[in-house]
């Protein structure tokens, strides 16, 4: 008889320990140490051992695209994930505590629908303008009280709610209705949270308070302190000692410090920048591996792009192919003409940039799922797709308030997208026909709340076609959503998570790695060394074999003062550059 357990003997003993333990973990995961598959895993085990219970396995990822990671491998395992659920803390509250039990917040009980990116700025510009505030940056009106009174006032009238809200109404829902938590903790079996150290503070509560409800329930936590980029988003880093504080269970912990990614000798060099010390070490097949390690602060800023490409067309030479390639900078701004430059002089190359598109990425927008299950047809996971059929289904009935009979199931609305006729250069009115499609469907006569989210989202794409002169054609509508190939190019927290055979910094100066604001305020000189070697950690440990660093010359501020080379990295760059 085959062990239902036969997928276990991929892991090494320390993952396959913790896997298969019913203890709770805070677990230090270094660079390459295989943390997604142990998370992936542990739910696999989790699933399979308690294959009849309904309870969920849950895992809390970062970003969406981690989410997917997750899944997508759980369904290449032939997991049955029926009792897995994996998605952001922005997700997990909607589905769990917003839809079900808005009522009972005064705020939401009238209804209400989440605005994006696009809403809310021109929401505070709107603002801005009553008040008589014609000069601003708009990351000063959200430090504007005024403004922001303002703004949350308006979000009242209209029975809306912007991304942050989502957290601060699950917060006070879960804190004033005791029920509620004690409510989900009852079908839930086991959290993981992935990439703890950025966890924010209000994420850290609703989970404690869930958890203070079913002590049984198995909590894991996975991260890294020295990977915490994303202080300035609200994660916290939390000690050991700050988790057991707030979480009323016994924890274990755990470090997984073998590093299956990069050579020994890049190990040696991104422990410079460790702030605290894990012991990770090589364990990779290229262990032993000289690669390269080198550092460039005379080249001109004029010049620079030229290099890269030289770079770019030797390692390609020696056989590494181009999505083992990955170009870095801290900041967006350097990133779209620096990928502009390298598509003019490698024509013939694929590049994996940031693009604008014409269709925003949001996966809590019920608009983008249809569009997104539109323009994947051919592409797109089954058991994914079947899973975002489902979430529109959920939209409309908990965002929207639509009466939706119960006959009608995620293959029908899957059914009726794929029905839809493509008018070949017309993707916006493609899409707006498989909304309509969805809409009769379920019976649906749209109130004005629905309306408007809709006339929004399709100004938001027409603003962004006419803005960047884009296409918007079916086919350019699909490769919004296809995957991309070819050589990376893209910020520090960009790449986060990933790995190359060759990763290529550049732009690496003071007053961008670390920006301006660690530099002006004395007060932060420690928050400014400790941010910036966080930084440099995340970016070189993401090679496997290969690292460039330039701090090239000829870029000044606004004023017209040269940028120097970020200290930290000129501190201990000189005695690995060969």
């Amino acid at each position: 008889m085959k062990n239902k357990y036969e997928f276990l003997k991929d892991l090494n003993e320390n993952q396959r320990s913790i896997c298969e333990s019913s203890e709770n973990y805070i677990l230090t995961a270094c660079p390459g140490s295989g943390k997604t598959r142990t998370i992936t895993y542990r739910l696999a085990y989790l699933a399979e051992r308690y294959k009849e219970s309904k309870k969920i396995n849950i895992a809390i990822t970062y970003t969406n695209r981690a989410a997917d990671e997750i899944e997508s491998r759980l369904v290449d395992m032939d997991i049955d994930t029926y009792n897995i659920w994996t998605g952001t803390i922005h997700q997990f509250c909607m589905k769990y505590v917003i839809r079900p039990y808005s009522m009972y917040h005064k705020k939401l009980s009238k209804g209400y629908r989440i605005i994006d990116e696009y809403v809310e700025e021109e929401y505070l510009k709107a603002v801005a303008s009553e008040l008589g505030i014609s000069k601003y940056y708009l990351k000063d009106l959200y430090k504007n009280q005024q403004v922001m009174e303002l703004y949350v006032e308006k979000l009242i009238q209209n029975r809306e709610i912007d991304f942050d809200m989502i957290l601060q109404y699950s917060q006070d829902l879960i804190e004033q209705n005791d029920f509620i938590a004690k409510n989900i903790s009852n079908i839930i079996r086991s959290i993981h949270v992935d990439e703890f150290q950025d966890t924010n503070q209000r994420q850290y509560m609703i989970l404690s308070a869930i958890v203070k409800m079913n002590t049984n329930i198995n909590v894991l936590f996975v991260g890294d302190v020295n990977q915490a980029i994303y202080g300035n988003l609200g994660g916290v880093a939390k000690s050991a000692e700050e988790i057991r504080f707030l979480f009323p269970i016994k924890f274990s912990e755990k470090c997984l410090n073998g590093c299956y990614r990069s050579t020994q000798r890049i190990v040696n060099y991104f422990v410079n920048y460790e702030v605290e010390e894990t012991g990770v070490y090589s364990v990779s097949k290229c262990r032993d591996n000289s690669g390269v390690i080198k550092f460039n602060s005379i080249i001109n800023k004029d010049q620079l792009s030229e290099e890269i490409a030289e770079i770019i067309k030797r390692e390609l030479e020696k056989g590494t192919p181009e999505e083992e390639l990955c170009i870095v900078a801290p900041q967006w701004y350097q990133i779209y003409p620096m990928a502009n430059k390298l598509r003019k002089l490698l024509p013939h190359n694929q590049f994996n940039a940031p693009d604008i598109s014409p269709i925003k990425y949001d996966p809590l927008n019920v608009f983008f799922l249809i569009g997104k299950l539109l323009f994947t047809q051919q592409s797109g996971h089954r058991l994914l797709r079947r899973k975002e059929a489902n979430e529109v289904i959920n939209m409309m009935k908990e965002d929207y308030g639509i009466n939706i009979s119960d006959t009608i199931t995620k293959l029908d609305v899957l059914k009726e997208i794929n029905s839809t006729n493509f008018i070949a250069d017309d993707g916006i009115s493609t899409l707006k026909n498989a909304i309509n499609n969805v809409l009769r469907l379920m019976q649906i006569k749209p109130d004005d709340l629905f309306e408007k989210a809709r006339k929004q989202f399709f100004e938001k794409i027409n603003q962004r076609v006419t803005e960047h002169k884009l296409p918007y054609g079916c086919n350019d509508m699909e490769r919004c959503f296809k995957e991309k190939t070819g050589v990376v190019i893209s910020t520090i927290h960009g790449v986060k998570g990933e790995e190359y055979t060759t990763v290529i910094g550049f732009d690496l100066l003071n007053g961008h790695l670390p920006h301006w604001d660690y530099i002006y305020d004395d007060g932060m000189k420690r928050i400014r060394h400790e941010e910036t070697n966080k930084m440099l950690y995340v970016m070189c440990s993401r090679a496997k074999e290969n690292l460039y660093l330039f701090a090239e010359n000829g870029r000044t501020t606004k004023k017209g003062y040269p940028l120097s080379c970020t200290d930290e990295l000129l501190a201990c760059i000189f005695s690995y550059d060969r």
